[in-house]
């Protein structure tokens, strides 16, 4: 990348409702510690949002999503774009593939973009850009969870011994509200080809490498940790967030020695579940989200009525609401041989969705701009890369420093 850069992010999308959200943290905690400017369409409609959150001060950009010279003149003028304007599967492909080839760095809120992987991934590696998908609630608490539960846990032998991780297991809990971006994601997901929809039903469609474990729908599953069992049901974001996760599981599998001390191993087998009262209820949740899934997908006037009536894009819960929210999602490492147990577990202030999210993809993008030279060794390569294999323990230390977020970790041993 060019040092010779005017801002150290641009935050595009800046008029939507996350973009305003986003807009106001990097107002409310990095006032004069950022050079940032506001990016979108319209000037009028982002000048506007910058004077309804008192930042008049930042300078605008305009850019449009369908006038792809508008997107290179952008990413020419920043370290680091954080993109918020979705669907990114509609909207974003231009968007990335002017950052791969500028060496520019990028964050985004999806997670399914495989196809960019192959269209744009050589560009990006050559200029070394960072293109990091996946920063908000989905999928970073998934994918930070796991990254420190599996380093834990191969710790965690007698004698210097490495442990092998087997199953690991994230269970989600919280308090939010579905935003009108994720429900447009989830009707252009619906309403994709069959080929994309084929790609997006493998687990292993985001990594450069196949797993053993092959999941399965389920009504109810359940995961322990120091004799307690908890039982949760299909949770919708799973496999969203699981291709990630074996992403980066993959990536470390197949880096150079400096990272690949930090593989899972070859046994390691991810699921995802939400934390329900028992089995039964679990099974009842399940088959809930299973009916509303396959209406959407064989109905077409039920499609129309969601984007008739559902939550619209730019639109979210009022600000009493986000400040109710919280989340918990705590992932549990088992050893193959049953013996050893690592529980890591991320709580979070605020809607997940909107005011977590808000701060977790400002608290990546900023990871890159201020703490490069701290990154994991993978992340001075460029490329696909996730929270963990891009950003690691640099964005963990930062989330905390918020004192929005906290991890704890627990273990079988030492509880």
């Amino acid at each position: 990348m060019s040092a010779r850069r005017t801002y150290e992010l641009v935050v595009y999308g800046a008029t939507g409702f996350t973009g305003e959200l986003v807009s106001t943290y990097l107002t409310q905690s990095y006032a004069g510690k950022v050079t940032w400017a506001a990016a979108g369409r319209s000037e009028d409609k982002v000048r506007k949002v910058l004077a309804n959150i008192g930042a008049t001060d930042i300078p605008v950009i305009v850019a449009d999503a369908s006038k792809p010279e508008t997107l290179v003149s952008m990413v020419k003028q920043t370290k680091v774009v954080i993109s918020l304007v979705g669907p990114y599967g509609k909207y974003g492909s231009e968007l990335v593939k002017a950052c791969a080839e500028n060496g520019t760095h990028y964050v985004d809120l999806t997670g399914w973009e495989a196809k960019m992987i192959q269209q744009h991934g050589r560009a990006a590696v050559s200029t070394k850009a960072l293109i990091v998908h996946g920063c908000g609630y989905d999928s970073i608490p998934s994918d930070l969870c796991t990254f420190l539960a599996c380093q834990k846990l191969k710790q965690a032998g007698e004698h210097g011994d490495t442990v092998k991780v087997g199953a690991v297991k994230s269970a989600f809990q919280f308090k939010g509200g579905m935003s009108g971006g994720t429900v447009a994601s989830l009707l252009l997901a619906v309403e994709a080809d069959k080929e994309e929809k084929k790609i997006s039903m493998n687990p292993y469609c985001l990594s450069p490498i196949r797993g053993k474990h092959n999941p399965s729908l389920f009504l109810a599953m359940s995961t322990s940790f120091l004799g307690k069992k908890t039982w949760g049901s299909f949770w919708f974001m799973g496999p969203t967030n699981s291709a990630l996760v074996r992403r980066t599981w993959g990536v470390l599998e197949n880096s150079d020695p400096s990272s690949k001390v930090l593989a899972y191993g070859p046994d390691f087998a991810y699921d995802e579940l939400m934390v329900r009262g028992g089995m039964i209820s679990s099974a009842i949740t399940s088959l809930v989200i299973y009916f509303g899934f396959a209406i959407l997908m064989l109905c077409p006037p039920a499609r129309w009525a969601l984007k008739k009536w559902g939550p619209q894009p730019g639109t979210g819960p009022a600000p009493a609401d986000q400040k109710s929210g919280w989340f918990r999602t705590a992932t549990t490492a088992t050893s193959v041989d049953g013996k050893h147990q690592v529980r890591v577990t991320i709580n979070g202030k605020g809607d997940p969705g909107y005011l977590a999210t808000s701060r977790m993809i400002v608290e990546s993008a900023l990871a890159i701009v201020q703490d490069e030279d701290r990154l994991p060794p993978l992340a001075r390569q460029g490329g696909f890369l996730t929270p963990a294999t891009a950003l690691g323990n640099v964005l963990v230390e930062r989330l905390e420093a918020t004192q929005q977020f906290s991890f704890t970790t627990e273990d079988n041993k030492s509880a």
